[in-house]
């Protein structure tokens, strides 16, 4: 049995229908000069934009401006002896406004190198985000910190990643004589002369606590609630966007990702929330600085754990160190009464969605509450169902192929269609994506991929990836003898990856993988499949170092033609454990599918690794009885993390995940999604028997990225004519404003490349004929294209025409000479037909009750409640 849907999908049935009502929000103008200061790749995008923030730690803290400072540093304070640690200190916020559920990337300078050697002793940053209206900045009791389980076991010191921390017998603190504790223990266990649990009104002190140790209680936006048991937090080590520890290289700098989180993700902080004067609350991120003393100014010295920084940095004196900037937030609640406005639904590929979120909140705005557009992401198989559907009230979804056409891919027969309208709206790609934090330090290059690699990776031939994985004395599958334990182990990763293959912590297991199927799925195999090593692998032969093939994939036939999904043969084997049912560990206990890319993006992010399941007695299973596989570790620790995933451009630019490079198969020819690559992909698209342009994996054109994408609109024309002149007002400022890069509602997020002007002519063709739906035209063929932002020839779409016949074309066009047409049946051990479940797996309301239950939260929210959509 071929398992490509995960073990939680829901059948379709009633609820195909729920789409969510998004961006219904008060906003200003759009901005198209909004992208000027930007200095990033509008593909791989998230760095420095032209909201960007730079703020040095000695120029003191500055206010909700992000440049008045409400408070200098004092050289002469009595912590003088922690400003030559931080006074060169400078930290570089890339984005600071019209931030949703996003990563943003920090860059800092003028540090003092990590000591420890991986074990964080001193010298390093803390990243917490805070929410607080004052000018002056937050409270530690407003910080989300404090999740246990979020740095190395053993490494840094007792108190540095929690709340709570020691009291000092005196307030003074000195260098030359530093206070002992208040209840007598050495001065170099640290402790803080400024939390006094004597001083009037006090609010540090634990319930029933002794004056020995102070605890900052976390108190969640709106409630007045002091939380002080970890228990209780709103937050845990699953769902948390702290960062406990940030090394600082040799040279002074460091770089991390930050995940900003929206009252969605994070209701005790409440960011983007609408407050009683109408604007969303904006929220802080807060740097906390550690360096080579205690704050009761005693000095570290050596690598080991004792002489580790032990103090919290939410303690008095180690928070007054901090930098804070001020971060802007997107509003994320409905500002329109319900029944206020008629919505013109939508749905579609995800690829786009992103975008889509972008254009809803200008033109929802823009509305006044008139006209408001809504959008779910689904599968193919969900478009072509509401597109033959007269009754369906969606009148637009968004498609890379032709609608009905993944019927044809998988044998079937698709539905009759009406006459349907494309217009191409926009270009993305998919890739690969990965984090990878080892004890060297953050590598922001890109890991090279060869088509047979990949193919290894896709088909669980690697022994950590085997249910039956050699652990407890087992050996694992004779047939798996000779394999590598890790894709890292792998001679031919080693090859074109030196600086990372075997490096110390480099365990890499199978990418995080979605259950759909799509032709961006497809172009994915052929892209693999234009190898000849990797089809003869895929075939049965062994490589240059006997690896073979998992036999389960063998049997599949992968060598013959591109699959449109990522199987996962069930495979179940009982390791053994006390306890663990009879049914074993099967595949996806241990290789679950993600929901989606943007799960993917997220997951890969916040190192948060679903995959490697062990047997634990004290989880709930299915039938709620105790006993079931968990991930033991699912946190990846900095200097021990190395994740990857495919996703989209736009949700891996969304997270700051770093994209993979493409390669032949002796390395060499390497190429990673930018804006040059994507454009010259489109520039050597060629079109389907529908007119909407394909890549060719096979033959993308000289320095193309493969896995390239044009999304385009599709509209079917029995439908009322105020319907279609909504949605071709949709598609004119999608093609037109929407195509401004930036990071302002309605423009164009980093991931999407801008249209080419002939791709943007073809879409305002098809915008004028759903405006006049009685004008008879042609089909005409795209052209090859030339110039700048990759040409894509004009008429990549149908030119606005509609498909007059009742079925998509079966044929192909530009199709490597080893796969089939797309009208030829395809062996159900191959790939099993679609199912319409994407509607009811992608559906907002699904969402926010799976997002509200699930164990990971934040991570695992679907996209659409985090970019700015209300429920």
């Amino acid at each position: 049995m071929v398992l490509n849907t995960p073990a939680r999908r829901r059948a379709a049935s009633g609820l195909a229908a729920v789409v969510a009502a998004l961006g219904l929000v008060a906003l200003g103008p759009v901005d198209p000069a909004r992208a000027a200061g930007s200095t990033v790749d509008q593909i791989t995008g998230n760095g420095v934009t032209d909201t960007a923030v730079t703020v040095r730690w000695d120029a003191g803290l500055v206010g909700q401006d992000n440049q008045t400072v409400v408070k200098p540093r004092d050289s002469n304070s009595p912590y003088a002896f922690m400003y030559d640690d931080f006074k060169n200190l400078e930290v570089t916020v890339g984005q600071t406004k019209n931030l949703v559920h996003q990563a943003i990337q920090v860059t800092w300078k003028g540090g003092i190198e990590t000591t420890g050697q991986g074990q964080f002793v001193a010298h390093y940053l803390q990243f917490m985000e805070c929410y607080g209206d004052t000018t002056a900045g937050p409270d530690p009791e407003t910080c989300q910190f404090g999740a246990t389980g979020l740095k190395i076991a053993n490494s840094g010191g007792t108190n540095t990643g929690m709340r709570a921390g020691t009291t000092c017998e005196s307030h003074a603190p000195s260098v030359t004589d530093p206070p002992m504790t208040r209840e007598g223990q050495p001065a170099l266990l640290g402790c803080d002369p400024a939390e006094d649990p004597d001083a009037p009104g006090y609010t540090h002190q634990y319930p029933g606590g002794g004056k020995g140790t102070y605890t900052v209680p976390f108190i969640p936006a709106d409630t007045g609630e002091k939380i002080f048991d970890p228990a209780l937090f709103p937050f845990n080590k699953f769902n948390s966007n702290e960062i406990q520890q940030a090394t600082t290289r040799p040279d002074g700098t460091g770089e991390v990702f930050f995940n900003t989180l929206t009252r969605r993700e994070a209701p005790g902080l409440g960011c983007g929330e609408i407050q009683t004067n109408g604007k969303p609350r904006d929220c802080w991120l807060v740097v906390v600085p550690r360096g080579g003393y205690e704050p009761n100014g005693w000095k570290l010295s050596g690598d080991g754990i004792s002489a580790a920084i032990q103090e919290s940095p939410l303690g008095s004196s180690t928070w007054a160190q901090r930098i804070q900037v001020r971060l802007g937030y997107s509003p994320v609640e409905p500002n329109c009464p319900i029944g206020s406005a008629k919505e013109r639904q939508t749905q579609g590929s995800e690829l786009v969605s992103h975008a889509v979120y972008s254009w809803q909140l200008a033109l929802n705005n823009a509305a006044n509450c008139h006209t408001l557009y809504g959008y779910s992401a689904t599968p193919e198989a969900s478009n072509t169902a509401e597109m033959s559907n007269p009754m369906s009230e969606t009148g637009l979804t968004f498609t890379t192929v032709p609608i009905g056409s993944e019927a044809i891919r998988s044998g079937s027969t698709p539905p009759a269609l009406p006459p349907l309208v494309y217009a191409p709206v926009a270009v993305s790609a998919v890739t690969f994506g990965f984090h990878v934090n080892l004890l060297k330090g953050y590598v922001s290059t890109p890991v090279k991929l060869t088509p047979r690699l990949v193919a290894k990776a896709l088909t669980q031939s690697y022994r950590s990836d085997l249910t039956d994985l050699p652990s407890f004395g087992n050996s694992g599958p004779e047939w798996a003898r000779q394999n590598p334990m890790f894709m890292t182990q792998d001679p031919e990763f080693i090859k074109v990856n030196p600086d990372i293959g075997e490096r110390s912590g480099a365990s890499l297991m199978a990418p995080l993988l979605t259950a759909e199927h799509s032709g961006i799925i497809k172009q994915v195999w052929a892209w693999v499949l234009t190898d000849s090593a990797a089809r003869a692998w895929l075939g049965g032969a062994k490589d240059e170092n006997n690896m073979v093939v998992n036999p389960l994939y063998k049997d599949l036939g992968l060598n013959n033609a591109p699959l449109d999904s990522f199987p996962r043969p069930n495979h179940c084997y009982n390791t053994g454990v006390q306890g663990e049912t009879d049914r074993g560990r099967c595949t996806l206990d241990l290789l679950p599918y993600m929901e989606n890319f943007d799960e993917s993006a997220a997951r890969v992010r916040q190192a948060n690794n679903p995959e490697g399941a062990d047997w634990d007695t004290t989880a709930r299973a299915p039938d709620g009885s105790s006993g079931w596989w968990s991930v033991p570790f699912p946190i990846q620790f900095p200097g021990q993390v190395f994740m990857w995933g495919v996703m989209d451009s736009a949700s891996l630019a969304n997270y700051g995940v770093i994209p993979a490079q493409l390669c032949k198969s002796d390395g060499t020819g390497c190429v990673s999604p930018t804006e040059a690559t994507v454009a010259a992909a489109v520039s050597g698209a060629r079109p389907d028997s529908s007119g909407l342009l394909q890549v060719d994996p096979a033959s993308p054109g000289a320095g193309a990225y493969p896995l390239t994408a044009v999304t385009y609109a599709a509209v079917r024309k029995n439908q009322e004519q105020a319907a279609l002149a909504d949605y071709a007002a949709l598609i004119k400022f999608a093609v037109n404003e929407g195509q401004t890069p930036g990071v302002d509602p309605g423009n164009l997020p980093h991931g999407y490349l801008p249209l080419p002007q002939r791709l943007r002519d073809t879409a305002t063709a098809a915008a004028n004929v759903l405006l006049n739906p009685a004008t008879t035209t042609t089909t005409t063929t795209a052209g090859t294209g030339t110039g700048n932002n990759g040409g894509g020839g004009g008429g990549g779409g149908s030119s606005g025409v509609p498909n007059t016949g009742a079925r998509p074309s079966a044929s192909t066009s530009s199709a490597p000479p080893f796969t089939t047409t797309t009208a030829s049946p395809v062996p159900a051990a191959m790939t099993t037909p679609p199912q319409a479940v994407g509607v009811i797996r992608w559906a907002l309301l699904v969402v926010i009750i799976a997002g509200l239950a699930g164990s990971v939260g934040g991570p695992l929210l679907r996209f659409a409640l985090s970019r700015r959509t209300p429920p």
